[in-house]
C-alpha cells in the first residue's frame, strides 16, 4: 500500500499482481477473458496498466467522468451520504474546540476513539 493511502500506477501494478490475477481457480493468465470496469482515474489508464491487463486476458472498460451517478450507484447511495455525515461530525468536532496542535503548530488528528464514536 502507498504510505499516504493513494493509488497510483505502482499501486495498480501491485493490485493486478496480488488481487486481479489471482482468483479461486488460480492465475488469470491463460484463462477466459475478463472485463474490469474502472473509473477514469489516471492511474487506471496508463499504457503500463493497459499492457498488464491485456497480458492477464483482461479487457478494461473506463467509466467516463461525470457518470458516477449512473454507473456507480454505491458512490451515490452509500459513499456520499457516509462522507456527508462524516463531514458533519468533523465540523461539529472542530467547532467544539476539542482539538489540539502539534509543537510545530499543525492540527493534531483526533484520537481513534473520537473517530469511532
Amino acid at each position: 500500500m502507498h504510505p499516504k493511502g493513494w493509488m497510483d500506477e505502482s499501486g495498480m501494478k501491485t493490485w493486478f499482481d496480488k488481487v486481479w490475477k489471482k482468483n479461486s481457480e488460480g492465475n488469470r493468465i491463460n484463462k477466459k477473458r475478463a472485463l474490469l470496469v474502472m473509473d477514469s482515474f489516471e492511474g487506471h489508464k496508463t499504457n503500463v496498466i493497459k499492457n498488464i491487463a491485456s497480458n492477464a486476458n483482461t479487457d478494461l472498460a473506463i467509466i467516463p467522468g461525470g457518470l458516477t451517478s449512473v454507473v456507480q450507484p454505491l458512490d451515490v447511495c452509500l459513499n456520499k451520504p457516509f462522507k456527508d455525515r462524516l463531514r458533519e461530525k468533523w465540523n461539529a468536532w472542530m467547532s467544539s474546540g476539542q482539538f489540539t496542535y502539534t509543537k510545530g503548530g499543525n492540527l493534531k488528528k483526533p484520537d481513534y476513539s473520537i473517530i469511532c464514536k
